[in-house]
């Protein structure tokens, strides 16, 4: 039963994401993209950093806004390069205990890896052509298959898929790809250039990768034995709740693009 709470949010935050979507240009919805990398860099970082978070480690929210809007450049890597090298000049300047470096700049930069560079994806996906339709495309086989998995798995769900994620069965796995997979048939209706096959492994590798990001977010969230990454957002937890998927799943839709679709 979705809460009051959650019903609110989500009633005017998709709106608002459609309208960005449609109506920003690539530049702008970058920085969207980037301002969503910040704040989840900020909570990644709170599950180490239990005692506030160190200016490094603040300089490295700011270098994963950075990183997500340079990432739209002609030259994608040298942001991501530049903030990692950042961090780490910035580690060498501080003052904290040399002990807790390694662990310390370890985490800030898996933090620019693993939100900021996998979330600029986006912003690649929406300079695409069409590539509004292909950010639609993306939720629609996301959100799809993570609903399909709960319905599954919570009424016909038996055997237990990982003790990271002590609810996720394997009955709910596979109804989630399967549904995955009829979004992106559906997600068809709307785009162009894919082939009849190209559905169904598109379907498949999200339905995966979605599965694969949910896992990892809960692998440190249990790491840090925490339920949620914040409460930012009413009934839905923190940033990283609603995008740790997308952090898998935009890769993988613009590099199926790119390299399959673009290519043929």
């Amino acid at each position: 039963m979705l809460g009051k709470d959650r019903l609110i949010t989500a009633g005017w935050m998709l709106p608002l994401l459609a309208a960005a979507v449609i109506y920003l240009p690539p530049l702008g919805m970058a920085a969207v993209f980037g301002l969503v990398a910040t704040i989840g860099q900020w909570e990644l970082y709170r599950f180490h950093f239990k005692g506030g978070l160190p200016a490094f480690a603040w300089a490295g929210c700011l270098a994963g806004f950075m990183v997500v809007v340079g990432m739209q450049s002609a030259t994608p890597l040298l942001a991501p390069v530049c903030g990692v090298i950042l961090v780490l000049i910035l580690r060498l300047g501080s003052d904290r205990d040399m002990a807790d470096a390694l662990g310390e700049a370890a985490v800030v930069v898996l933090g620019l890896l693993y939100v900021a560079v996998l979330l600029g994806h986006l912003g690649l996906l929406h300079q695409l052509e069409e590539g509004a339709r292909w950010l639609f495309f993306l939720m629609l086989v996301t959100w799809s298959g993570d609903a399909a998995a709960y319905y599954v798995g919570s009424t016909m769900g038996r055997r237990k898929l990982t003790l990271v994620s002590p609810n996720k069965t394997v009955e709910g796995t596979l109804g989630g790809i399967g549904a995955s997979i009829g979004a992106a048939y559906l997600g068809m209706t709307f785009t162009s250039g894919l082939c009849w096959w190209d559905p169904l492994w598109i379907g498949l590798l999200l339905g995966v990768c979605a599965l694969l990001g949910d896992l990892t977010e809960s692998l440190f969230k249990r790491g840090a034995s925490v339920k949620d990454s914040s409460d930012l957002i009413p009934g839905h937890g923190g940033i990283l709740d609603k995008v740790d998927a997308f952090l898998y799943t935009g890769p993988a839709l613009y590099y199926y693009l790119t390299f399959v679709v673009r290519a043929a």
